[in-house]
């Protein structure tokens, strides 16, 4: 968004948080933020509010730009199929703009009236019009990549799994690495968080990080993402936006998790879903293997056994049926242009 000229009114560093353990220690920050963000809605130059994701900010922002008659439009409102469907009476006459269609069926029999909006991944794919089934060019066999997370917190609780699985990955490949190396890129969603990482990275191994694996930060641009993730050989990656991108790209991927103690109980008892990788969400199967726990050494062990020998064939097969999935819905231009005319309220 800043790339596209838009100002920022708040760090976007101190917004991100996953897990109710996250939240506690940046109540204070959050709460000064929201306060901030209330005081610019209520700004006679505000005409509009777009709001994307983050309901815990954003449900509330959005009862107060209906109470102050501003036009409103929610993108990836929440996940009210697998966590608190009672959210959806608060949105109702809110515009929502979901990115698949069994989210938009579940707005629907609660009384929303949901569009389905084009998945931005797909915007400037070059498989948007075509059948991804075709060979996929220049996969590197010997790359693995590593994406801990989004939010800071959540990467580094993540971190040391990711890294006892690299780790453990590279031991494995025994003679061979000597003709054949493999590297392993851990990923940093955005440049600030790469600095995290690289020093958590040293910590675990002791005060240098081993030649084999690079920290990198995560492509800007979806071209340049789905080129870098096209020819990895395999990925690690946490639930989210991340794994939807592999998995449109034709990578072998598995999904592993160390949610805070709290969220891990609490997700146990109320988190009504089959799966938690979006994949394996849309398709309704367990195509992409997942593992979700508190104990990394024990989880290091069963993931790296996924790992292993992935599945290319299937990989580009769950790719196809993903893009035949995903390849509708209109565009984030239609959205803004009806709300800037007025046909959004």
């Amino acid at each position: 968004m800043q790339a596209a000229g838009l100002e920022p009114v708040a760090d976007f560093d101190d917004l991100p948080v996953s897990g109710f353990g996250d939240v506690v220690p940046r109540v204070f920050r959050l709460h000064r933020i929201l306060a901030k963000l209330k005081k610019l809605l209520a700004q006679e130059e505000c005409i509009a509010f777009v709001a994307v994701d983050y309901p815990g900010f954003n449900m509330k922002l959005c009862r107060l730009a209906q109470k102050l008659k501003k036009r409103v439009l929610f993108a990836a409102p929440p996940q009210i199929w697998a966590w608190k469907p009672g959210r959806a009476k608060d949105l109702q006459g809110v515009p929502l703009a979901v990115l698949f269609e069994f989210e938009r069926k579940a707005y629907v029999e609660r009384g929303c009236n949901p569009q389905l909006l084009l998945h931005p991944f797909l915007l400037h794919d070059p498989l948007y019009h075509e059948s991804p089934s075709a060979e996929i060019a220049g996969r590197h066999q010997e790359t693995l990549l590593l994406l801990p997370g989004s939010r800071e917190s959540q990467a580094l609780r993540n971190l040391p799994l990711f890294l006892k699985v690299a780790d453990l990955w590279k031991s494995a490949q025994g003679s061979e690495t000597a003709s054949c190396p493999r590297q392993v890129y851990l990923l940093a969603s955005r440049h600030s968080l790469r600095n995290s990482l690289e020093c958590a990275t040293r910590r675990f191994f002791k005060g240098q990080i081993p030649e084999f694996l690079f920290v990198e930060t995560v492509p800007e641009s979806p071209e340049e993402r789905r080129a870098l993730f096209a020819n990895a050989y395999c990925a690690l990656s946490t639930p989210g936006t991340a794994t939807l991108e592999l998995s449109l790209s034709g990578t072998p991927l598995v999904v592993a998790t160390r949610p805070d103690f709290l969220t891990y109980v609490l997700g146990s008892l109320f988190v009504k879903a089959r799966f938690f990788a979006m994949p394996n969400i849309l398709v309704g199967e367990k195509t992409v293997a997942e593992h979700i726990g508190r104990r990394s050494q024990k989880m290091a062990a069963a993931v790296l056994e996924d790992l292993k020998e992935p599945n290319h064939e299937q990989a580009k097969l769950l790719a196809k049926e993903l893009h035949e999935r995903l390849a509708h819905g209109n565009t984030p231009e239609h959205f803004v242009e009806n709300l800037l005319n007025g046909q959004i309220s």
